[in-house]
């Protein structure tokens, strides 16, 4: 995961033709171009630089199998500011869900009905 602390909400997120490149648009008004694979270097490679790359891959595919080395591919490392305000949207929605189930549960029978969240995102319908 790539973040700084200048940006903004992420609006909207692609890939390049080619897959190399990720494009981002952000709330901050700013377009930011990532490289897909960070670790990758930009460029043409050298031979042993390409030889060390694809031996990593090999160890890779022929270890994939063992436990350790899954934890370490699947293991991501999330800035703190971003687990937190997860953890807060997450504490939210769950507290509107309870408000509206308990809204629900103690008001006289009619007054409040349920409407699915497909439902709440449909502007109008048509016959």
């Amino acid at each position: 995961i790539y973040h700084t602390k200048r940006m903004q909400r992420v609006f909207t997120v692609n890939y390049s033709m080619d897959n190399t490149y990720i494009v981002s648009g952000s709330d901050d008004t700013n377009i930011r171009l990532w490289k897909a694979r960070s670790n990758e270097k930009l460029g043409q490679l050298t031979p042993r630089e390409e030889s060390a790359m694809q031996y990593r891959e090999a160890l890779v595919k022929k270890y994939q199998h063992l436990p350790t080395v899954k934890k370490i591919h699947r293991a991501r490392k999330i800035p703190k500011t971003i687990k937190k305000q997860t953890q807060q949207t997450i504490i939210q929605k769950e507290s509107a869900e309870r408000k509206q189930a308990n809204r629900i549960k103690h008001s006289k029978p009619g007054t409040h009905h349920f409407t699915s969240e497909r439902k709440k995102v449909v502007d109008k319908e048509v016959d």
